[in-house]
């Protein structure tokens, strides 16, 4: 790629990786090496437990493009990003021409960074999706019954939004910085990719997607748990996603988003009910109290 003028923050949400710290950075700094991109990497300790952020102070030294951020107490995921978005957003001076989104834990290979932000230097994108669904993308060590959940679950969503994305929740991604100035993020848990990713292909943005390999944690325990909560929110994502898919792209299709565009009261109580009863029906319909542990 060889361009030390695109400049590119990757965001790093951690909650309990002090395993995971030093050698993601180690690889980071690798591909910094190797692609000529002038790299940030912003971590945010979402208020660890473990010896995260201690493990964050330690490397600033040795890893000279490390910046970091922390939380007080566990907010989540979501909070975690927001956090990373606006803090890059916030850069004075020259800012950042794109952001870039990973996990962590080492499911996602930072040697692909590189061709994640490919088409956003090579202006034929705003938006670039690490996709495991495209040529060449793929999933490493996964169990089948994630497998199963995600792939089921993408070509239903797909449908039901009318938004031709093949990987719509996939955390690997990248952006134009004037991409999430434009969009408003507001879900609170793992529903924020794809709020993210329907919001972008609404606004107008071009939308891309690279193939990328998802592989599984070596250290640390997983976040995620195919809850009750975790479909119920999932569902009343998709369902505000569809009934605002022809008003505002920074709506969800909640009672307040749609109250913004000067719906009366009685419309605005009707949605609220059908948005309710409708979540809890897709709930019941995508799963009830899977767990995943590791």
């Amino acid at each position: 790629m060889g361009s030390m003028t695109f400049r590119l923050a990757v965001v790093l949400p951690m909650y309990n990786e002090a395993g995971n710290v030093v050698g993601l950075l180690e690889r980071i700094a690798a591909v910094r090496h190797r692609s000529g991109l002038d790299l940030t990497a912003l971590a945010v300790d979402d208020g660890s437990r473990d010896a995260t952020f201690d493990r964050l102070i330690e490397s600033a030294p040795r890893f000279g493009f490390l910046r970091f951020v922390r939380h007080g107490r566990n907010r989540g995921m979501a909070a975690a990003l927001r956090t990373g978005i606006a803090t890059a957003l916030s850069e004075r001076g020259p800012g950042y021409d794109a952001i870039a989104l990973m996990d962590a834990d080492l499911t996602h290979d930072p040697e692909d960074l590189p061709r994640l932000v490919a088409p956003i230097v090579e202006d034929r994108a705003d938006f670039v999706l690490g996709s495991r669904y495209v040529p060449g993308g793929r999933m490493r060590g996964v169990p089948w019954a994630r497998r199963a959940i995600s792939i089921v679950g993408n070509h239903a969503v797909r449908r039901v939004l009318g938004v031709p994305v093949g990987d719509l929740t996939s955390g690997y991604r990248a952006a134009r910085a004037e991409v999430f100035r434009a969009i408003s993020l507001e879900e609170h848990g793992f529903g924020i990719q794809l709020e993210a990713t329907v919001k972008a292909h609404r606004a107008g943005f071009r939308v891309a997607e690279v193939p990328i390999t998802l592989g599984v944690r070596k250290s640390g325990y997983s976040k995620m748990a195919y809850t009750r909560s975790f479909w119920l929110g999932y569902a009343r994502l998709i369902v505000g996603l569809w009934l605002n898919r022809a008003g505002d792209p920074n709506g969800c299709g909640c009672a307040w988003c749609f109250s913004r565009r000067g719906a009366s009261s009685s419309s605005n109580s009707a949605r609220l009910l059908l948005t309710a009863h409708t979540s809890r029906l897709v709930a019941l319909l995508l799963g009830s109290g899977i767990h995943r542990k590791g």
